[in-house]
């Protein structure tokens, strides 16, 4: 049976199979950064240790991001080191970052609000009970007080995205900590845009849940 001939991808779909295929070889000489923004039981530290054992990552270097104050940046540097090297983690760096509560860029808040703009529930320019109809039929649509309840959150995702473009642009992986939110309290379009926001225009990332339970052997 003759097999028709093969169509050329074009630029668009050759990237997102090689995007799809990028890990399936071996990693050459690079990073795998890791944004440990809380203690989450230890995952967000495990997994990448364990990823770079393997063979196929083995060349890859862990960097290692906190948070931290302007004024403790050292002292936090050395803290997270030693806490490392009793857990017998191999870095490359530890990077503790003073800013990361600076407000994000107005230019990127706009983005945000206006990828968001399709899901919005605009309750102040509907009648009480359309709008609470519209509530009830569409509950993942983001309405005005959410959106403002929930600002600050809203505003920390567009923040790291902007130091993740500033420390990790290069990264092979990034590994990072899934952003929390109580479940029936955000809307399901407002949470995905925030890990949109988070993760736009990055290398790939692993977003971990732990559930604060302790996953690492202490050495002493």
């Amino acid at each position: 049976e003759k097999r028709s001939p093969t169509l050329p991808l074009n630029g668009s779909d050759q990237r997102l199979l090689e995007a799809s295929q990028q890990f399936q070889k071996k990693q050459g000489k690079g990073t795998v950064d890791v944004w440990w923004l809380f203690d989450d039981g230890g995952l967000t530290l495990l997994i990448p240790y364990l990823l770079t054992n393997k063979k196929r990552w083995k060349d890859c270097k862990i960097r290692v991001f906190i948070g931290g104050k302007i004024n403790r940046i050292d002292h936090d540097r050395r803290a997270m080191a030693t806490l490392l090297s009793k857990f017998r983690i191999d870095f490359s760096d530890i990077n503790v970052l003073g800013d990361i509560n600076t407000k994000p860029k107005k230019e990127h808040v706009s983005a945000f609000e206006e990828m968001i703009e399709p899901y919005r529930l605009k309750e102040d320019d509907m009648e009480q009970d359309a709008a609470e109809t519209l509530k009830d039929s569409e509950p993942w649509r983001i309405t005005d007080n959410e959106l403002e309840l929930y600002r600050a959150k809203t505003n920390r995702q567009i923040r790291l995205n902007e130091l993740l473009k500033e420390h990790s642009s290069t990264a092979n992986l990034i590994v990072m900590s899934l952003p929390l939110a109580r479940k029936g309290a955000v809307s399901s379009a407002l949470y995905m845009a925030w890990l949109e926001a988070l993760s736009r225009d990055l290398p790939p990332i692993l977003l971990v849940r732990g559930n604060h339970q302790s996953v690492l052997t202490f050495y002493s």
